[in-house]
């Protein structure tokens, strides 16, 4: 009895140790997204106040972090934006059962598992913006998006710790591939569409989590990522099974 009870102990913490290891290949957004460059203001840039004054904000007081530079966000800035990203990656994370509920009830004809992360960054305004009464920041994004794309655009709110998702009405789409939005507040902001093809797709927010991976040391973008870590992540698993194995076989043999 005691054996068997040493031998289901044994197992347990494997299955544990296995999980938590298996766990770290889905640390990370896809290398593809963070690879890309910041989208860029273009034209002008205005804020209503709580007045409805529209004023106009100059753009290079407008400073846009793409992911790939994070590391020179501030540590306070980092944090939040670490934090924020991580729920991209989170399968049971708020932001993913919020996203299911917003495609649903707003764009009821699209699956959600087509939907695809597009563009994270972070963004900021050098001058003081209040947003406490329903001011919006109205900024007008480059970009390759196409009339009639289903744009998602959505913003983490560092004081709820949630994804806000900003209302669809709020968002345009322009002819020549830019985005034009209304932002009810400022911090890290990810931009996400509807694939509307098999192959096109830099990561969706389920392929994220499943396989999602640093960056190779190459710099290469995409890639096989996800099945480079599975790699060692599966190698671990075995030698540690090994090890059970030996261990209880010269535990009979005693």
């Amino acid at each position: 009895m005691k054996g068997k009870k040493n031998w289901k102990v044994i197992v347990l913490m494997t299955a544990v140790l296995l999980s938590l290891t298996s766990a770290q290949v889905f640390a990370t957004v896809a290398p593809s997204v963070s690879a890309k460059a910041a989208p860029e203001v273009v034209g002008a840039a205005t804020f209503t106040d709580a007045d409805g004054n529209v004023i106009t904000i100059n753009a290079s007081d407008i400073i846009i972090t793409a992911d790939a530079a994070e590391g020179t966000l501030s540590p306070e800035e980092k944090a939040i934006y670490d934090e924020a990203k991580a729920q991209f990656t989170n399968p049971d994370s708020q932001y993913t059962k919020d996203l299911a509920d917003y495609i649903t009830a707003n764009f009821p004809g699209i699956d959600a598992d087509k939907i695809v992360v597009k563009e994270i960054f972070d963004i900021k305004v050098a001058q003081e913006l209040s947003f406490d009464n329903g001011q919006k920041l109205e900024l007008t994004l480059s970009g390759n998006y196409k009339p009639g794309d289903t744009v998602i655009v959505t913003v983490y709110n560092k004081d709820t710790g949630k994804w806000d998702f900003i209302e669809s009405n709020d968002v345009k789409v322009n002819a020549d591939g830019s985005i034009t939005v209304k932002f009810p507040h400022l911090c890290p902001v990810a931009i996400l569409v509807a694939d509307t093809t098999s192959t096109t797709a830099t990561t969706t927010v389920d392929t994220t989590k499943k396989n999602a991976a640093p960056p190779t040391s190459s710099g290469q973008e995409g890639g096989n990522n996800g099945s480079s870590m599975l790699i060692p992540v599966l190698g671990l698993g075995a030698v540690i099974l090994a090890v059970v194995f030996v261990a209880l076989k010269k535990k009979k043999s005693v």
